[in-house]
């Protein structure tokens, strides 16, 4: 299969969030110049083709300096061209100022995700966040009026003493905003993280669903088509590099922490960021049997709106989804639908989608 998506990590943030637990560290202008040194060099290894997808992800890559993002963007230029159909970056507002949105613009970036999380200033203190709506909007508004206008920001439900008000709020706030793309993440307490250790208990599943529901139905309002578990588009602004994660395609991924797949096989780099800078190889490289890269697959595929496409499946594994998972699909067709060649969830089963995988399973 054709590799055509990159994905690079930048795990430095000027400060952590008590939820995180991605890969990252605490911004430090050397650390940071070394770093890109070392990617630079894993950059070089990769085949010099151009990219249908990239993306720039971490941590928090506008915590990067001018000079420094700068370079990055050079150093991605030549996986870059016309054809190249995405182009994102993701930025926290506090550290995205003007003249990084003019870079970024200048060496093509045609999408932006932004980390608000919540408009409600009280809500961002707790989970330890240091911008504030004025920001958001100021940001928002500086780069769709520079001609960046797939603009896309990630909002959360579950927060500490978040309530139905507060999540209307948000949505509300949103609507008002020349968005095109919302992603909606129920908060998980993730082990290791401040507010797991602090024992901050989450939402209820029936909590969980109820706000789910809410959150889906006022962003059809909005004008948002959800196109999966936690995604949410107007028009065809969907994500398409995220899109080649669901559809199991290949990518490659660069960075200390970073992964990316090549058919059967995932590579994994280690979060040992000194050991990744001082260029010995953290990756690991895990060879996946046809069964296990048969479900990922699914799994994967599942989460979008659209399915599973059966005519990719049958063209990579030379079997029918019905061969292979016909007892599963049987037993869930309440909520499974094949259509259109596509086998997928019914929106509300969407809902359920871990419990229905279970039965891929056995």
């Amino acid at each position: 299969m054709q590799t055509s998506s990159l994905y690079v990590h930048i795990p430095f943030c000027d400060r952590i969030c008590s939820y995180c637990d991605f890969a990252k560290v605490f911004y430090r202008e050397d650390l940071v110049d070394h770093y890109l040194d070392r990617l630079e060099e894993e950059l070089k290894e990769l085949p010099a083709t151009k990219m249908k997808t990239i993306y720039i992800g971490g941590g928090t890559p506008s915590a990067l300096q001018l000079h420094q993002l700068e370079r990055l963007f050079q150093m991605l230029s030549s996986f870059y061209d016309e054809k190249t159909i995405e182009y994102c970056i993701e930025a926290n507002p506090e550290s995205l100022t003007h003249e990084k949105i003019d870079l970024m613009i200048a060496y093509h970036i045609n999408r932006l995700s932004l980390g608000v999380q919540s408009f409600n200033e009280e809500l961002l203190k707790k989970i330890e966040r240091v911008h504030n709506k004025d920001m958001v909007e100021d940001v928002i508004f500086y780069a769709c009026g520079k001609g960046l206008t797939n603009l896309s920001i990630d909002l959360m439900y579950g927060l500490p003493t978040q309530s139905k008000e507060d999540i209307l709020y948000d949505l509300e706030v949103a609507s008002h905003l020349p968005l095109q793309h919302i992603s909606y993440y129920s908060l998980i307490l993730e082990e290791g993280t401040k507010l797991n250790n602090e024992h901050y208990e989450g939402l209820s599943e029936d909590e969980d669903a109820y706000y789910s529901d809410l959150i889906v139905n006022e962003l059809e309002k909005m004008g948002y088509h959800q196109y999966e578990v936690s995604n949410y588009a107007k028009g065809d602004h969907e994500s398409e590099h995220n899109k080649v994660y669901w559809h199991y395609e290949n990518y490659y991924g660069v960075g200390s922490g970073a992964s990316g797949k090549i058919d059967n096989t995932l590579i994994d780099h280690s979060r040992a960021l000194f050991q990744y800078i001082k260029g010995k190889d953290t990756r690991s490289y895990t060879t996946l049997s046809e069964e296990d890269t048969m479900f990922n697959h699914v799994m994967m595929s599942l989460r979008l709106l659209e399915g599973l496409d059966l005519c990719d499946f049958y063209e990579r594994y030379h079997k029918h989804v019905e061969e292979v998972y016909g007892k599963a699909i049987e037993k869930n067709k309440d909520h499974l639908v094949i259509e259109n060649n596509h086998l997928h969830c019914t929106k509300q089963s969407l809902k359920i989608l871990n419990t229905i995988l279970l039965d891929f399973l056995d």
